[in-house]
């Protein structure tokens, strides 16, 4: 419960306020009575902070203090504050009394959290069609990329189908094949594998022949080893032959010819006789030694030549064409070991010539270059690799073209892949995809928070026909009605219409209060009784420009909801925790004060809002006088009455009052005295009447220069024209005792009672 406002600075005429002393603190229902541009909207909003719990912009900067049963409520802490308050001020009205549509039908929207509702229903409403509009552009672009993707994959099934004479493969057919080879290693293949590939692919269903493998023996280490003892060696002879000796040929043709003249006679080379002495001695010159020495390195010679390798081999066109090469390049690498082989059992076989040719002579071979037998063996085998190769081919024949036809495809069926890859399609149609399905997801995360809001303003609008029977109640029965509409996107809207039927156009400002203070008061009954027992009710003028008969269903109204009785013997109680309604309608207030629990409970309490200066205004305790008076009247005339008794009028307490006190007091008894019609006649011509043209000049001068929202501002400025004011005040308390004094006299009795 708010107990006092403490203080207030930096705010509106609340400047640099704090608690008169000896201020009561708040009751349960609290009347302020302020005359216009007092303080009594600002003093609203200040309580209209505590309801919203945020800053209002309008507030910023201000300090205050609200001091609580338990705690004080700052600037600094009232966001965190638990007090629940409820404002109606003209705020409010602006809040919830719209007219969208332009030069149409205006439509009407009820309550902040329906407005608040509504405009996020609007901004969602675009964004789902933003949101909707975007969609609709990346599908197009997502279209037409699956479209030159699409093609893209037919142009490369038709080359594949052929290309590789494979029929049926279509674009289905390739998919299928790009997400095998997306589990793959890459498959594209050499320019050579691929070829071969292809070469067996489209090889006739025809099996390839066989070929047989090579069988290589080649042996020439042996035969070296031998000669290098054989060459070594050298015979032993006991009688030797000079010449022989020396010239081995001669001697190799006598050896030779030994064989043919085994006996003595005729030689059959020169004719002479050969003597038996001669031929003993060439024999005893081929001794047995010799002849076997001979005999070896004759054999060894044969052997050498004997090793001379040859090997033939298919040719190469017998082969599967996808092996030629290879094959070709394994007999090359055999023929050419073959030939160092044969060149050093060659050199081998001229060097035991060599020997043979002269026995005498100790020799060493030349030593066989590494590996020359397992050459050809390991060229032999490469050729058999290839060949084996081959014949496996032709066993599985099927098998193998299938499998060539694969490798084949898959090659292309990367490169396919690749160059999608490298041309970013599958990638900006899968990003266009996924930024697509973001946007509808998002869209369909808003459309159920739609349908939340629009059943909100659809239990906002239940109450129409609770506000409808206030307004009949406030307004008459010629008053504005409520009545539900489908706005263009088919949402319930409030339209407020005449009693013809007709919208409701061009309200006044008093209609326009009526009916946002009957939607206040529609929703503080929603509000639960228990919450609303603990809830801080603050009401700022809400029978602005409505006339007396209307005061009294407004009071009436307030009444019904704030103001309850067990039975007619039980006290009077108040519904929610505190009541706080301010007004400039001294009517209204005095009806207000009648409403139980009245004054002179501790439960209610009056207050006045006054200017005291051009930024400054006080919250105070209602004065004895002015509570006592059931009239306006009697207040304004000791306002001015003070100011007249007064003996300095510039430092007077209620000279910011008189201006306006004057006013509204000439009125009221310039019309009490001339009741014609309302608006026949107007004050300056009534004052004339009673007071004379000349007099009338002089008080109404004053009043009218001093009027509404300019009296400060003037004052502050024209401090000279205080004097003219105290004549005014003089020629108008001198021409009511002269013409009317005893109603001078009453007047003046009822401000001293």
């Amino acid at each position: 419960m708010l107990k006092s406002i403490e203080k207030i600075k930096g705010l509106g005429v609340y400047q640099s306020y704090s608690k008169p002393t000896g201020t009561q603190d708040f009751g349960i229902k609290n009347l302020i009575y302020g005359w216009n541009y007092s303080g009594k909207t600002t003093l609203s909003r200040l309580f209209a902070q505590l309801e919203a719990k945020s800053a209002n912009p309008d507030l910023a900067g201000c300090e205050f203090t609200f001091v609580t049963a338990d705690d004080s409520v700052t600037e600094k802490n009232f966001s965190r504050c638990s007090l629940s308050v409820r404002v109606f001020n003209s705020d409010f009205v602006r809040a919830n009394l719209h007219f969208d549509g332009g030069s149409f039908n205006p439509i009407l929207l009820l309550g902040k959290e329906s407005e608040e509702a509504q405009r996020k229903i609007d901004d969602l409403s675009k964004r789902i069609k933003r949101s909707e509009e975007v969609q609709h552009k990346l599908d197009g672009k997502f279209e037409e990329l699956k479209t030159r993707i699409a093609q893209a994959k037919t142009d490369t099934a038709k080359f594949i189908r052929q290309h590789l004479k494979v029929d049926p493969y279509t674009a289905t057919h390739l998919a299928q094949d790009v997400v095998a080879v997306g589990v793959l290693d890459s498959q594209l293949l050499s320019e050579k594998e691929l070829a071969d590939a292809l070469e067996l692919a489209l090889t006739p269903d025809s099996k390839p022949s066989t070929v047989e493998e090579l069988h290589a023996a080649p042996s020439i280490a042996d035969i070296h080893k031998e000669a290098v003892t054989v060459l070594a060696a050298t015979p032993s002879f006991s009688n030797t032959i000079k010449h022989l000796e020396d010239n081995p040929a001669v001697e190799r043709w006598i050896q030779g010819g030994l064989a043919l003249h085994p006996y003595a006679g005729t030689c059959e080379f020169c004719g002479n006789d050969l003597s038996p002495d001669r031929l003993g001695a060439f024999r005893a010159h081929f001794s047995k030694d010799l002849a076997d020495h001979k005999e070896r390195v004759d054999g060894l010679l044969a052997r050498a030549k004997a090793a001379f390798y040859s090997l033939s081999w298919p040719k190469a066109a017998e082969l599967n064409a996808q092996f030629r090469e290879r094959y070709t390049a394994a007999t090359e690498a055999l023929s050419t070991s073959i030939d160092a082989f044969n060149q050093a059992v060659k050199k081998l076989a001229d060097e035991v010539k060599r020997k043979a040719d002269d026995s005498r002579k100790a020799m060493t071979p030349t030593p066989l270059a590494a590996g020359l037998e397992n050459g050809i063996k390991d060229a032999a085998n490469a050729v058999n690799l290839v060949i084996i190769q081959n014949n496996e081919l032709a066993s599985n024949f099927t098998k193998a073209k299938a499998g060539a036809s694969r490798q084949a495809r898959y090659h292309y069926v990367q490169q396919f892949v690749d160059d999608q890859a490298a041309t970013g399609l599958e990638h900006e149609k899968t990003r266009l995809s996924n930024r697509s399905d973001r946007l509808k997801a998002y869209a369909a995360r808003l459309r159920p928070v739609i349908s939340s809001l629009q059943a909100q303003i659809s239990r906002a609008q239940q109450g129409r026909e609770k506000i409808n029977e206030r307004l009949a109640s406030m307004l008459g029965s010629e008053a504005v009605q409520i009545q539900v509409v489908k706005d263009t996107s088919g949402q319930d809207r409030f339209q407020l219409i005449r009693k013809t039927g007709v919208v409701a156009k061009n309200m006044s400002d008093g209609e326009r209060t009526a009916v946002a203070f009957a939607y206040f008061l529609t929703k503080l009954q929603e509000i639960k009784p228990a919450e609303f027992r603990e809830t801080i009710v603050y009401i700022d003028d809400p029978i602005s420009s409505l006339d007396a008969n209307h005061i009294f269903h407004v009071t009436a109204a307030i009444r019904a909801l704030f103001f309850q009785q067990q039975d007619k013997n039980a006290p009077w109680q108040t519904t929610c925790k505190q009541l706080f309604i301010s007004t400039h309608n001294f009517e209204f207030f005095n009806l207000l004060r009648e409403i139980k629990p009245v004054t002179n409970s501790k439960g209610a309490r009056l207050y006045l809002i006054r200017r005291i200066a051009e930024k400054s205004s006080t919250l105070e305790d209602m004065p004895a006088s002015l509570a006592r008076y059931q009239s306006e009247y009697h207040f304004l005339f000791e306002v001015i009455h003070r100011f007249h008794q007064a003996p300095d009028k510039t430092v007077h307490e209620v000279l910011m009052l008189l201006p306006n006190a004057m006013r509204r007091f000439i009125e009221l008894y310039t019309y009490s005295r001339l009741p014609g019609p309302k608006d026949s006649e107007q004050v300056d011509e009534r004052a004339e009447i009673l007071f004379g043209v000349e007099r009338a000049k002089r008080i109404l001068k004053i009043f009218h220069y001093f009027s509404h929202g300019n009296t400060l501002d003037r004052l502050a400025g024209n401090a000279e024209l205080i004097f003219d004011l105290e004549h005014a005040v003089k020629d108008l308390m001198e021409a009511i005792t002269e013409t009317d004094k005893p109603h001078m006299d009453a007047l003046i009795a009822a401000t001293q009672s």
